[in-house]
């Protein structure tokens, strides 16, 4: 078996590996986008009719020009003066529950958006493993090919210089075919090349698809934090933020984590090269080394 062969053996091994991890991503890897989500949830909050809107332009009016304001009128006025501080003091601390989830919901729509991204990287990352292996089995058809007519070659230019000079004489001498290169030029076209862009294209599926599963997981935790903050808001809107995050981004995000879990146990199926510590691959009996990955 010769080196060339080799190498394609370590190609031919990953093939039906390749084809299923790609198909598992499409499978897996939805089109629902997190940040959509979060996107509408926050034009819920922003809707006019969200929470109540107190004016304070009925505040009581301590000074009367033109009627002498009896004991009983003034300690009414009072009376109003202090439940209007306690209704300001009441929308506050809502303002500020309210801020404290717009903040909370601002960072986990950052996070999102890490999601949306990893998903969308996935699916690249994918693709461009299959096109990696198919342009490995292009090079290898081409090398084939390339070999065979090169031999045929060879062979027909050594026929014809041989009866050149058996038909040449005193009077005729025969032209011989000479100066033609036809010995293979290494890295003119090249397996380990082509190998080694494969291996890195799977290290980066490998590595988006575990930081998938775990920003997930970390998101589903941090969405409790939200949930919590609109429990404290209350009403009618805290019930509306909670009801819209456990049917409207809570499954995407489920999603997503149980796509990185499934694609990393897929992933992991395909051997890694390994490498020297200066990233070049290791060569093993003729053939590009290869080790099961965790």
């Amino acid at each position: 078996m010769s080196w060339l062969s080799t190498v394609w053996e370590a190609v031919k091994s990953v093939g039906s590996v390749v084809k299923s991890v790609v198909k598992k991503v499409y499978e897996v890897c939805t089109s629902d986008s997190a940040v959509d989500s979060y996107d509408r949830l926050e034009r819920i909050i922003a809707r006019p009719n969200a929470r109540q809107h107190h004016s304070s332009d009925g505040a009581p009016d301590f000074y009367d020009n033109t009627i002498v304001a009896k004991a009983s009128q003034l300690e009414d006025k009072i009376s109003k003066a202090n439940q209007g501080l306690v209704q300001q003091q009441s929308e506050l601390n809502e303002a500020r529950k309210l801020m404290a989830l717009q903040v909370e919901l601002t960072r986990l729509r950052a996070s999102a958006d890490l999601i949306d991204r990893s998903m969308k990287n996935v699916k690249i990352h994918a693709s461009s493993l299959s096109v990696h292996y198919q342009n490995m089995r292009n090079i290898n058809g081409l090398i084939d090919d390339v070999n065979t007519l090169r031999y045929g070659l060879k062979a027909v230019i050594s026929t014809i210089n041989y009866n050149a000079n058996i038909l040449s004489g005193a009077d005729a001498k025969l032209k011989r075919i000479e100066g033609v290169d036809i010995e293979k030029n290494e890295g003119a076209i090249s397996q380990v090349a082509a190998y080694d862009a494969f291996d890195r294209t799977r290290e980066l599926l490998r590595s988006e698809v575990i930081e998938l599963s775990v920003v997930a997981g970390k998101h589903l935790n941090d969405i409790e934090k939200l949930k919590a903050n609109a429990a404290d808001l209350g009403g009618r809107l805290g019930d509306q933020i909670i009801d819209f995050v456990d049917k409207q981004i809570v499954p995407i995000i489920k999603t997503a984590e149980s796509a990185g879990l499934i694609l990393k146990s897929e992933v992991s199926r395909l051997p890694a090269a390994v490498r020297e510590n200066d990233g070049s691959l290791v060569f093993e009996n003729g053939s590009i080394k290869l080790a099961s990955v965790e």
